[in-house]
């Protein structure tokens, strides 16, 4: 095996005939059959090109996962001793770099090879197929958040297979030059099989996603109006779904208000504020509504009441966005760094930290127990009961997405 480095940038494996072959020693990989797959690999195993052995926690491989979504893919590894590719001097240009393979056909051979990457201090996975080794057929997001290499790719990418089996690993440049290398499984076969999911049924949850522009991307939920074909005066920073009327509102970001299919309750289009509006989110009668500002200063119109704010707080990232809790009892807040606040009877169900990419809104669950946040480049992370039902991973977007709404 040799690393080369294709076009754009991107480092991938000129030969890899099998992940699964890149520690010797066969062992017992823990691992089940579904839309989700997750192995373990022991300690101390990690050797070099040559396959001689190397004590190097930062390439030893502990774990690693696969998920199949509606739409993408997401892969995740992880190492003894991590460390963040943005500032790590030996990940710099592709001298070190995590890859997961994928057997579409059941061969025991990679028909694909996914490598995450840090070009520049920015995250950036690529799929390449072994044949041709210097063609990236698509590009997807990548995370770390301190712990936790991530990836997430376009499954149209790779032919959206029914089924496809997987291996994960990682090739660490030393300072002298030395690769250290380890992967999971170990042993000749890869781990899965692995299934296509099952579409979401109209009951299960879906979400718009929005542009600057206002023009939507719909998830598993009807498409009621954009403001795509209108010259705006301000951009739009965020959208709010209304479980009145099935319809949405969009927010600029001096705080304009455009409804399509639901009631206007009033807006800070005519004041003069001290920080741009950035999101909003609806009372769970759809007679109400908040916004919010860069700083977390909060405005509520119709029956939204107030429930805390960070206008007077310092915060290291400016407030993105927000979500309503379900109840009209409280909310979150969301910062660009993926951070979450919350207030009133808002619970905390996790971060989105670790993108190279802002996250730019979020919006509830359903039951209130888990929220969508979605990043600039079109990539959504679900935490709780929030479903994922697709992204713009892999997409090529004409402009920014700025929010995200969720159905009811």
């Amino acid at each position: 095996m040799h690393r080369i480095r294709p076009s754009r940038g991107v480092a991938a494996l000129a030969s890899l005939l099998a992940v699964a072959t890149l520690a010797a020693p066969a062992r017992a990989a823990t691992y089940r059959a579904d839309t989700v797959t997750s192995i373990t690999d022991p300690k101390g195993d990690v050797t070099d090109e040559n396959d001689g052995p190397l004590t190097e926690a930062r390439a030893d491989v502990t774990a690693a996962s696969v998920e199949y979504r509606p739409g993408e893919i997401a892969f995740t590894l992880n190492v003894a001793q991590p460390t963040d590719p943005r500032t790590d001097s030996n990940w710099t240009d592709g001298d070190s770099f995590a890859l997961w393979a994928l057997d579409t056909n059941a061969d025991q051979d990679p028909d694909y090879i996914v490598t995450l990457v840090s070009v520049n201090g920015i995250l950036v996975p690529g799929v390449v197929n072994p044949s041709n080794m210097e063609q990236v057929l698509c590009f997807g997001s990548g995370t770390f958040d301190g712990t936790t290499y991530g990836a997430v790719i376009s499954s149209a990418c790779v032919g959206n297979p029914a089924t496809f089996g997987w291996g994960a690993g990682i090739y660490y440049m030393l300072a002298d030059g030395t690769v250290a290398i380890d992967g999971a499984p170990d042993g000749d076969t890869f781990a899965g099989p692995i299934t296509v999911p099952a579409p979401l049924g109209p009951g299960s949850g879906g979400y718009w996603l929005v542009g600057d522009d206002g023009g939507i991307f719909s998830f598993n939920a009807l498409f009621a109006g954009s403001t795509g074909a209108i010259k705006l005066n301000k951009p739009i920073v965020g959208m709010a779904a209304d479980p009145d009327k099935k319809g949405y509102w969009f927010v600029a970001s001096d705080g304009g208000i455009f409804a399509f299919d639901a009631k206007f309750h009033g807006s800070t289009g005519a004041i003069n504020l001290n920080k741009p509006i950035v999101g909003m989110a609806a009372t769970p009668t759809g007679a109400g509504y908040w916004l919010v500002a860069s700083d977390g200063g909060i405005f509520a119109f119709g029956d939204a009441k107030f429930w805390g704010s960070t206008g007077s707080m310092t915060l290291s990232q400016p407030i993105v966005g927000m979500a309503s809790s379900g109840t009209g009892g409280g909310y979150w807040f969301v910062a660009s760094d993926g951070g979450i606040f919350g207030f009133g009877d808002a619970k905390f169900y996790g971060a989105a930290v670790g993108s190279s990419f802002p996250v730019v809104g979020m919006a509830a669950a359903q039951d209130g127990k888990g929220y969508t946040i979605v990043r600039a480049d079109g990539s959504v992370v679900n935490r709780g009961s929030a479903p994922l039902a697709g992204s713009l991973v892999g997409h090529t977007l004409g402009r920014p997405v700025v929010g995200v709404a969720a159905t009811f």
